[in-house]
């Protein structure tokens, strides 16, 4: 796949996903946020190769999109013609970070 984005990152194999999230509540207020922790293992090395910390409209956004993917890999695969094999990039509405 080639992206008009320069990455630095290598790409590394992980053959199994584990999914958690985390709560954060203020000291002050009685406001609670939160966060989506998604690690991906490589079972035969057996160590994590990525730990990724999302936001909620990120995951969300993440989320669709890998439905989308999976959808147009498999009617490639079932021999469908597939409209523009771009990359797709969605913008979120909000994003905040948590430092």
């Amino acid at each position: 796949m080639t992206s008009k984005y320069n990455s630095k990152v290598s790409a590394v194999f992980g053959d199994e996903v584990m999914i958690s999230f985390m709560l954060k509540k203020s000291r002050n207020t009685n406001e609670q946020d939160g966060m989506i922790r998604i690690a991906f293992l490589d079972t035969a090395r057996r160590e994590v190769v990525a730990d990724v910390v999302l936001s909620p409209i990120t995951a969300k956004a993440l989320g669709s999109m890998v439905l989308g993917a999976t959808q147009k890999l498999e009617d490639a695969l079932a021999g469908k013609k597939i409209e523009g094999l771009k990359p797709t990039v969605k913008k979120q509405e909000e994003t905040t970070y948590i430092g």
